[in-house]
C-alpha cells in the first residue's frame, strides 16, 4: 500500500538515528508534527526489520494488543504503534494502558523484540505527564526519542527532487518551479508533506509560481485544507 511513497524516500539523519536506537535498545520513538514523515520512517524500519532480522511485523493500535500478540518463542517480532498516544488529540487512556504493560515491554525488549512508536509532538508532550518514565527510562532518553523534523538542506532538496520526479506534474510546471526550489527547501516550515503537495497537480491548480506565493504555500499550509 505504501509502494509509491517509499519510492520517493530519502535516507535522512533521523532515519539513521532511529536505526541506531533500534540496534542498541530495540526501541525508538518518532515524534514530529503532522505529515512530517514519522509513518514513512516507521514503515522503512519495519521493512528493514523483516529483511535484516526476518522479523514478523505487527502494526497495532492498542497497547493491550502488544502484550496479547507477543510470542516469547519468537524473538524476532517487530511491533509498530502509529499514533501511540492518540491520532488527533491526546488520549490519556492510551498512556495509562502503556503504563500497565511497561514491565512486559521491558521483558520483550530483553528477549529481542523491536518496538517503534510514533506520535505527534504536541500529543507526546501531553503524554509525558502521565507516562511512568521511572518504570521505563527509555521514554526519557534522547537517543531513542527522535524528532523527524531534523532535516538538513540537502535532505530537503532531495525530498523535493524525488517527489517532483515521480509526481504527476507536467514538464512545463517542473521547469517553471525549478528556480524556486532552493527557497522552498530552505523555508523554516518545510516538511515532506510540502513536497508531496507540490508534486501533485490537484494541490497546485491555483498556485502562482513565484517565490512569494510559494513561500505562502509553505508558510500557510493549513489554508489549503480549509
Amino acid at each position: 500500500a505504501m509502494r509509491e511513497d517509499l519510492a520517493k524516500v530519502v535516507i535522512t539523519t533521523s532515519y539513521g538515528k532511529a536505526v541506531e536506537a533500534l540496534n542498541k535498545h530495540g526501541f525508538a520513538m518518532l515524534i514530529g508534527e503532522p505529515a512530517a514523515g514519522k509513518t514513512t520512517i516507521a514503515s522503512m524500519l519495519a521493512m528493514g526489520a523483516a529483511d535484516k532480522w526476518g522479523a514478523s511485523v505487527l502494526k497495532l493500535s492498542d497497547p493491550a494488543k502488544v502484550e496479547e500478540r507477543w510470542n516469547p518463542e519468537e524473538p524476532s517480532q517487530f511491533f509498530w504503534m502509529d499514533d501511540a498516544f492518540g491520532s488527533m488529540q491526546y488520549e490519556s487512556s492510551l498512556a495509562h494502558s502503556w503504563n500497565h504493560i511497561l514491565p512486559q515491554v521491558r521483558t520483550m525488549l530483553r528477549q529481542g523484540a523491536k518496538i517503534v512508536m510514533t506520535s505527534r509532538d504536541y500529543i507526546y508532550r501531553s503524554a509525558r505527564r502521565d507516562l511512568k518514565e521511572g518504570a521505563f527510562p527509555l521514554f526519557n532518553e534522547s537517543q531513542v526519542v527522535i524528532d523527524v523534523h531534523d532535516l538538513s538542506i540537502q535532505e530537503r532538496q532531495q525530498i523535493l527532487y524525488n517527489h517532483l520526479k515521480l509526481g504527476n506534474q507536467p514538464l512545463e510546471f517542473r521547469a517553471k518551479i525549478k528556480p524556486h526550489l532552493p527557497s522552498v527547501a530552505a523555508h523554516p516550515r518545510f516538511i515532506p508533506e510540502i513536497a508531496r503537495r507540490l508534486a501533485d497537480h490537484n494541490f497546485t491548480k491555483r498556485l502562482y509560481l513565484s517565490e512569494y506565493h510559494l513561500g505562502q504555500f509553505v508558510q500557510k499550509r493549513e489554508q489549503l485544507l480549509q
